[in-house]
């Protein structure tokens, strides 16, 4: 009787675990890391979310303000997404932010609107113009010997200053993110003054030829020099 109890149980033992193998959870299928299809760029909607997002540092169109020009810059999606998700330190302090802020789809359109800036902002390739004949050399030690007499006009330069500059430089040129600009005149002569304003080094933004013209130059350059 033992033994075919025993015989009995294992039997019923060995119809459980062939149950088991047969509707018991199996392990899971590996399944593929999920890999983000890049959203399709539309540089129109570019426009506008660089507008609404970036432009109060970087200008509405991108000519740098209180942070650089990046009409220009050539990062493609995967690089502004990796910048905007990462913020930039330095100049500027870029800040981190998340897809809340700004979405991937908002990263790749703006991507796509820098690049349309990129392109407009190369103009098409011109014949070399033929070398102007030499001044006669008494012409050219007077006229390196004479300082550069500017054409501007202090007053409307501080007008323009307001619009463009005082966000850095302060007010009252006093200093801010950018330097106090008082006794800018011991420092550069105009010459200089308007060299620096048309092609400066970072962290100052690059403003000429847009929105400063020539005349903008020169006018803030006189108003600086007055300082």
């Amino acid at each position: 009787m033992k033994t075919s109890t025993r015989i009995v149980g294992l039997s019923l033992l060995a119809a459980g675990f062939l149950m088991s193998a047969q509707t018991g959870e199996s392990a899971p299928a590996a399944v593929p890391s999920p890999v983000a299809s890049a959203p399709v760029a539309d540089a129109r909607a570019g426009k506008e979310a660089f507008t609404e997002k970036c432009s109060i540092c970087h200008g509405v169109g991108a000519q740098g303000f209180i942070g650089p020009s990046i009409a220009g810059v050539n990062w493609g999606t995967a690089g502004l997404h990796a910048i905007v998700r990462g913020g930039l330190g330095g100049y500027g302090s870029m800040p981190a932010f998340n897809a809340d802020a700004v979405t991937d789809k908002n990263i790749a359109d703006i991507a796509a609107y820098l690049a349309v800036l990129r392109s407009e902002a190369s103009p098409p390739a011109s014949p070399a113009p033929s070398p102007a004949p030499a001044p006669p050399a008494s012409a050219t030690s007077a006229a390196s010997a004479a300082p550069l007499i500017s054409s501007g006009d202090p007053i409307r330069g501080h007008q323009i200053y307001m619009e463009n500059c005082a966000a850095c430089h302060g007010a009252g040129a006093q200093g801010g993110v950018g330097p106090n600009l008082h006794g800018e005149q011991a420092r550069k002569d105009t010459a200089a003054a308007i060299a620096w304003i048309k092609n400066p080094r970072l962290p100052m933004p690059k403003l000429y030829p847009n929105p400063l013209s020539e005349q903008d130059v020169d006018d803030v350059a006189a108003f600086v020099e007055s300082l």
